[in-house]
């Protein structure tokens, strides 16, 4: 995929991406999370962008990536021509955002797996304290479209 169907592709609808981290010690972890992409739109670089999720600060995830930051997302279309991304990453781990800044996120979040009528419920419920906010920057990228053609 050129820099363009990269971007068109993680917005697309409500796919989930699969995360995996990692603890210490090596053992793996995969979870869905919701997830949003802020780009820079004046960039034409396939790295230039971000990834952007929430998960409470117990979570295993979380753990994992406060100990060990690198990070693997993948989102895949399950209809074919099927297609998908795999990124590699480190994590940016905030743990004490401000309310705005997380309120702001997670309605933003909400909106785009729940819809604009249900945004500010979702995005009120998911703002809490204790609620992490995790950015991802690529480093590396996989992708492939259309794989069964």
């Amino acid at each position: 995929m050129n820099p363009q169907e990269v971007m068109n592709f993680l917005n697309l609808g409500t796919m989930t991406a699969k995360v995996s981290t990692a603890s210490l010690d090596g053992i793996p972890h995969v979870a869905p999370v919701w997830f949003v992409v802020d780009h820079d739109p004046s960039s034409s670089g396939n790295k230039d962008f971000t990834v952007i999720f929430t998960t409470f600060h117990n979570s295993v995830k979380a753990r994992h990536l406060i100990s060990n930051p690198k990070i693997c997302l993948s989102v895949d279309d399950q209809k074919p021509p099927f297609s998908f991304i795999i990124l590699y990453g480190i994590a940016e781990i905030d743990q004490h955002p401000s309310h705005d800044e997380l309120l702001r996120l997670t309605s933003r979040i909400a909106e785009r797996y729940m819809g604009k009528e249900n945004a500010e419920k979702y995005g009120k419920r998911n703002a809490v304290k204790g609620e992490c906010i995790i950015k991802i920057k690529p480093i590396k990228i996989i992708a492939q479209k259309n794989v069964s053609e």
